[in-house]
């Protein structure tokens, strides 16, 4: 029995080193880039489009509107970019809940990351649930 065990334990840290859903490694962080340039750029348009109106063109928000650059760093970090992708995904744009694609709303999530300071990658940002909830919504340290 205890052979077993001590052959199980490196083989479970093996399937957890290689389990990480979509191709995302273990720890991985908007620190060290979780989208791509491209899928920003197109996210800019997409905000442009969708969510201007509401938050601004600089995403500085309103009196009644949140910004989307200072405070929202401090509101998102400590959780994961799956928490801010559901919420993008299934409360905006507010007069329309929900009414974007899972890609567009990535794309707009990864504008979001560049407009705080955080590097793109070489990855574009999944849609998958499991992926974008291990990915630490983590800012860079200046």
């Amino acid at each position: 029995m205890m052979r077993l065990r001590m052959l199980t334990v490196p083989a479970l840290a093996l399937i957890a080193s290689l389990g990480a859903a979509d191709g995302e490694q273990p720890g991985a962080s908007t620190a060290r880039g979780a989208y791509t340039a491209a899928q920003a750029t197109e996210g800019a348009t997409l905000y442009k489009g969708a969510c201007a109106m509401c938050h601004g063109e600089s995403l500085a928000g309103t009196f009644e509107v949140p910004p989307l650059t200072g405070l929202f760093v401090a509101r998102w970090s400590n959780g994961s970019v799956g928490a801010l992708f559901d919420y993008v995904s299934n409360a905006m744009p507010q007069m329309a809940p929900g009414s974007l694609s899972p890609d567009d709303n990535a794309k707009i999530v990864a504008y979001l990351l560049q407009a705080n300071g955080m590097p793109a990658g070489t990855k574009p940002l999944s849609t998958d649930a499991a992926a974008l909830k291990a990915i630490a919504f983590e800012p860079v340290k200046h």
